[in-house]
């Protein structure tokens, strides 16, 4: 070797930082990754990481993390000459503030004893990659498409110091001979598959100048043979003046292991892949024996973070971003509708999304079922959907139909409903279709003959090409022939029927089967069983209790809120039915039976009532008198087609003499209530009604306050309309995105009611447990005193935010002002809807002011026991409910249809509350009493489950330690304001302290008490 200068030596051993680059597809493969298998799993996850010798004179190589990245490198493949695969540490938060909160410097020092413990154990020899360990911290924000991300290659902290003793060009410290072996042996060493991702390696020369590169476990092989010997690594690094990062572990391992305290390096740099001696660098260094390193239980200190100095703390450190929105637009938009299916597997059910997107669902009627099942079953992820109908929009649909908007008056059902469909999500597959449906006992006349046979063979078509048929038209005798079809064909179907007050929604049972016979034609027509293929008593259709002529009674028109309810539970039930094993063969579930299924029970039958506030399951067998699935009816109709079913249209009383029922009566299949009921349209209409959040509840609230009458509505909300609402929110349509919802609900509300006064006003609600900056402390104030106004200023509230504590102000000024007060809630699968009490009268003559603040009485005005509040049964305050959860409880995940029978419940129980003549008085009423007011029971409280079909009517009275409604709390509040409010928004727990929880809980033995945790998954289940 040529002598080597020593100018401006001894020094310090500088190192150049490595620098990674990450790969969006490395981002976006973590997201799905999280979204779709890892869920609220937040464990360190191996991966790996792709390092390489500097390639480029002037630049410094990169560490790479690639979209193959999400595996450890056993599972990898065995890299190339560019890419020597190393193992890595990725840990992914469930939440910003986890991210915020990891301890950095233990996270680091524990990787580095990683490292130690593989240099104690001899791992380092058999696989020298483990010296290049790197760590990546991150939260992906998958809801919106962002990652935060920082970087970490842990280096050992020597307790003392290295030193840099000689440092030169390759070229210029080796001969030429030297130099020309070393280049040679070096090409064979990096065209090796086995070697070239071998990232440190010995380096030999002899006597001769002869070089050879051999593996570090070949270490005492090389002792005392050769002339010279060289510790090699591959250098990332440009710089002439220092090596590169990863001679920190290096000199670690080469000092602690094989006890070596000094030591020649060869820095390995390539150009345009090959040996660049020019550039590559030969050093000398220097190093004592660390001490206590050998001890198992010692950890040592480490550096390492991007972005950070060495000996600089990690506080400050901020961490890199990196926005994924615009990877592969066209199918970003799909992926954020599907988003809330896929997070229903992180706690509760699987999704089977490809199923959903594959299945053809053929819905008959587009008013008003047919409007919102069609939403909902896109809610769902169903992608495939065809549309039948004969009508066209008029006007007084609008309010009534969620997708019809002024402009479609006049135009076919069929053709306005497919852009509205589209416009929610770009994604789905909608045919509409203008066909009148054949039904039976009306004689058409000769000249029609042809037109309507071409329907019957159209809708024959139809049925036979879809996978599952919604029966939504609003005749009885319409659905006759899609049932026969369907049981013919052995399809799903649902039907959804609605009286005045209440519902019918059934899916129809399996054909029948075939009883043997060897002739196959003859067995599908004459051999048909009673049983369905799998040998399970089929269910009935819902002709199946007809016992007279087919009829259709002229309906008195339906309560506002029964289609949204009914319209929820046709599709639950569908999307229920296709995820049980059996589907269409399942057998019906009844009430109170047990089931390990996550979507709960599949019932047959749900029939409910608005007024009387119940919820049945029901179970029938097909009937052998059935005029549309019996099996004489099935047994014609498959030997004569088309000539039977056009005999049934032609003679209203054939199918009763064929099926033997003429002499019997028909029960009514939905009972429906006196058309006498008075509703009071001046007072609906005058009512001032405040709704506090524009989201899926307040879309689908403010809809069907519009078809009640209502007609001033002020709708508060903070948000934005982003694509993943598009299906979910009723309102909103893709021309919408990036709009405040405030903004756009008021467009959507005229749209459908002209005479609309709306107003929307885009506003945050201050939080309880949201402590504020003095700096934010006057905009917050504000909004306590902007919220308080408009609740002095109208007559109703509906509480329907997606956060608890966004609930409490308003609950607290609503009391304060008297004011009626409505909260809808949602679960995963279950809901609460619920009216507050009424504000406390007073106890005794006094003066004005201390009898607003000190003579509060534990009665109502009228002398009542006040009702509680949303936040009665709460032994906790009210606290930030958002930050430190994980999305699925961020986004409150819940089954689609939910939200549609909340929202029906909601505006139902405001209504009849507005009847009644105590209005906020009126005294909580349980199912199964008689009520004396004609538009039935009035409730405190209504809970709903969809896993269990239940609905049960609870009654609670206000608590003497709510944090909301009780006379601590609104005695504070009259006596200092908003001083009071904004001590409760920046001190957590003054709210516990005020009103006794604090000491309650306290004085309760916690192992003989289990409290409930306000991070339930369910939020309303504190209530």
């Amino acid at each position: 070797m040529a002598g080597a200068g020593a100018v401006g030596f001894p020094r310090e051993l500088m190192v150049q930082r490595i620098q990674s680059l990450v790969e969006e597809g490395f981002w976006d493969a973590l997201r799905r990754l999280k979204l779709d298998v890892l869920g609220t799993d937040d464990s360190p996850i191996p991966i790996t990481g792709y390092y390489t010798p500097r390639q480029r004179r002037p630049m410094a190589s990169f560490f790479n993390l690639r979209s193959g990245s999400l595996v450890p490198p056993s599972h990898n493949s065995v890299g190339d000459r560019n890419n020597c695969p190393v193992p890595g540490t990725l840990i992914n938060t469930n939440n910003m503030r986890g991210f915020q909160n990891l301890d950095r410097v233990q996270l680091l020092k524990a990787e580095a004893k990683k490292i130690l413990q593989d240099i104690v154990s001899g791992k380092v020899e058999e696989d020298p990659s483990v010296l290049l360990r790197f760590l990546v911290t991150s939260f992906a924000d998958l809801k919106n498409w962002k990652v935060y991300y920082n970087v970490a290659f842990p280096s050992l902290v020597f307790n003392s110091r290295m030193t840099l003793l000689s440092l030169q060009p390759a070229s210029k410290v080796l001969t030429k001979e030297e130099a020309a072996s070393m280049h040679t042996s070096l090409q064979k060493w990096r065209a090796s598959s086995e070697t070239t991702v071998i990232p440190f390696f010995l380096v030999s020369i002899s006597s001769d100048s002869s070089a050879s590169i051999r593996q570090l476990k070949d270490w005492k092989a090389c002792q005392g043979n050769y002339q010279k010997l060289l510790f090699g690594f591959y250098d990332h690094g440009c710089r002439s003046d220092f090596p590169g990062w990863v001679i920190r572990n290096y000199v670690a391992f080469l000092s602690i292991r094989w006890k070596i305290e000094k030591v020649q390096f060869f820095c390995y740099r390539e150009y345009k892949g090959n040996p660049d001696l020019e550039q590559s660098l030969i050093g000398e260094a220097s190093f004592p024996s660390p001490c206590g390193w050998d001890d198992p239980d010692f950890l040592p200190d480490a550096i390492g973070w991007e972005g950070i100095n060495p000996g600089k703390g990690t506080k400050e450190m901020k961490p890199k971003e990196i926005d994924l929105q615009s990877m592969n637009p066209a199918s970003q938009d799909e992926e954020k509708q599907l988003m809330h299916l896929k997070l229903m597997g992180w706690r509760h059910f699987p999704v089977n999304i490809d199923k959903l997107s594959h299945v053809r669902v053929l819905l008959l009627g587009a008013g008003t079922l047919g409007c919102e099942v069609a939403r909902l079953l896109m809610t769902w992820g169903v992608r495939k959907l065809t549309v039948v109908d004969s009508n066209s929009v008029a006007t007084s649909d609008l309010v009534k139909q969620s997708l019809y908007i002024d402009k479609d008056c006049g135009v076919p059902r069929v053709t306005a409903i497919v852009p509205h469909l589209k416009e929610r999500c770009p994604a789905v597959d909608v045919e509409g279709i203008q066909m009148e449906i054949p039904v039976p006992g009306h004689p058409v006349s000769s000249s029609k003959m042809a037109s309507v046979l071409d329907d019957c063979k159209h809708l024959q078509t139809l049925v036979a090409a879809n996978d599952a048929v919604f029966l939504l038209t609003d005749k009885w005798e319409s659905r006759w022939l899609p049932t026969l079809l369907c049981a013919s064909e052995n399809k799903i179907a649902i039907s959804a029927v609605l009286g005045c007050d209440s519902y019918l929604v059934m899916r129809h049972g399996a054909g029948p089967g075939t009883s043997g016979g060897a002739d196959e034609v003859i067995t599908q027509i004459v051999n048909l069983s009673t049983e369905d293929a799998l040998g399970h008593q089929r269910l009935g259709c819902c002709f199946c209790n007809d016992a007279a002529s087919l009829i259709n009674p002229i309906p008195y028109g339906t309560l506002p809120g029964l289609t949204s309810v009914a319209s929820g539970k046709a599709v639950e039930l569908f999307a229920r039915m296709l995820h049980h094993p059996d589907e269409i063969h399942a057998p019906g579930d009844t009430a109170g039976m047990e089931t390990e299924h996550q979507l709960g029970l599949l019932p047959h039958q749900l029939r409910g009532s608005l007024p009387k506030c119940v919820l049945s399951m029901e179970l029938s067998n097909s009937s052998v008198n059935c005029t549309a699935c019996s099996v004489a009816v099935l047994s014609e109709y498959r030997r004569r087609g088309l000539d039977f079913v056009m005999q049934a249209i032609s003679y209203p009383t054939y199918l009763k003499d064929f099926t033997g029922i003429s002499d019997l009566k028909r029960p009514d299949t939905c009972p429906k209530i006196p058309a006498s009921i008075s509703v009071n349209s001046d007072k609906i209409s005058d009512v001032r009604c405040l709704l506090l959040g524009a989201g899926t509840l307040g879309c689908d609230v403010a809809r069907i306050l519009m078809d009640c009458g209502v007609r001033k509505l002020t709708v508060v909300d903070s948000g934005r309309v982003v694509v993943s609402n598009l299906a979910r929110q009723s309102l909103y349509t893709s021309d919408d995105r990036g709009a405040p919802k405030a903004t756009a609900i008021l467009r959507h509300l005229v749209e459908r009611c002209p005479s609309v006064d709306a107003q929307g006003i885009r506003m945050e609600i201050p939080m309880p447990g949201h402590p504020v900056s003095p700096g934010e402390a006057a905009g917050v104030l504000q909004d306590c005193e902007r919220l308080k106004e408009l609740v002095a200023s109208h007559d109703a509230v509906f509480l329907l935010t997606d956060t608890r504590e966004s609930r409490w102000l308003p609950t607290l000024l609503c009391t304060n002002e008297n004011k009626i007060a409505i909260t809808a809630a949602l679960g995963y699968d279950s809901y609460l809807v619920m009216r507050h009490g009424a504000g406390p009268g007073i106890s005794c003559e006094a003066s004005s002011v201390a009898t607003a603040t000190d003579k509060l009485s534990t009665e109502d005005a009228l002398g009542r026991q006040r009702l509680g509040c949303y936040f009665c049964n709460d032994v906790i305050a009210p606290v930030d409910s958002v930050s430190n959860r994980t999305l699925d409880q961020q986004c409150t995940v819940t089954r689609p249809g939910l939200a549609s029978i909340a929202s029906g419940r909601t505006a139902d129980l405001f209504t009849r509350m507005l009847h009644h003549p105590d209005g906020i008085h009126a005294l909580g009423e349980i199912a199964g009493t008689s009520s004396g007011h004609d538009h039935g029971l009035l409730p405190h409280q209504m809970r709903g489950s969809l896993s269990q079909y239940n609905l049960l009517t609870l009654l609670g009275y206000s608590s003497s330690n709510c944090t909301a409604c009780s006379n601590a709390v609104l005695s504070e509040y009259r006596r200092s304001g908003m001083d009071f409010v904004m001590q409760v928004i920046n001190e957590p727990t003054y709210l516990e302290d005020l009103t006794g929880l604090t000491d309650l809980m306290k004085s309760t033995s916690y192992s003989q008490v289990e409290w409930v945790d306000e991070t339930d998954e369910d939020d309303f289940f504190e209530v």
